[in-house]
């Protein structure tokens, strides 16, 4: 009667007693190759933070202006557009009193807020366009300045996602109140 044998059930290394490839090794240049990555993550963590460039989602404006003074000048341009007034994220204050903790830089930025905002009128025409853009109410824009460059500030926001009326319409009030700002208020 003839057996059966489980090969499964064998060692790499009975497998390879046997005259099987035996244990697989790791190839050297994938190490090496992971080592250059690990190492080049580690340097990049040491970067300071460069501006971003503007995307399809998040929309970037560089501005020469302190940044005082584009806080100020954005808040100014929210109450001329008949808004009330921002409710404030002190964004930059958070990631420096957490960066003990958290194991980051506390100077990631050297100021950084985000104001957010309600346009009735803007958003029933956001989500009238598509119901789970009630994810982007209130609106917010980012200002916030980076170490190096005490002269220069930004100013970010995201873009709605959408092409119809509603997204048209938060996309102008978002690029308004940035110009704004930028000209002073």
């Amino acid at each position: 009667m003839p057996t059966t044998h489980d090969t499964a059930s064998q060692s790499p290394t009975s497998h390879a007693a046997a005259g099987g490839p035996g244990p697989r090794r790791p190839h050297p240049f994938r190490q090496l190759l992971a080592a250059a990555a690990l190492a080049l993550l580690a340097a990049c963590q040491q970067l300071p933070p460069q501006p971003p460039a503007a995307s399809a989602e998040i929309q970037v404006s560089a501005i020469d202006m302190p940044w005082e003074d584009l806080r100020l000048a954005l808040e100014d341009a929210i109450a001329a557009e008949g808004l009330t007034a921002p409710t404030v994220s002190h964004f930059g204050d958070m990631l420096a009193r957490t960066a003990p903790d958290l194991g980051h830089r506390a100077d990631l930025y050297t100021h950084a807020e985000i104001l957010s905002f309600c346009s009735v009128g803007v958003a029933a025409r956001l989500v009238t366009e598509a119901a789970e853009q009630i994810a982007l109410c209130p609106l917010s824009i980012a200002v916030y300045a980076l170490p190096g460059n005490p002269g220069r500030s930004y100013l970010a926001y995201r873009r709605p996602p959408q092409t119809g009326a509603g997204s048209a319409a938060a996309e102008a009030l978002m690029r308004r109140l940035v110009k704004q700002a930028a000209e002073g208020g």
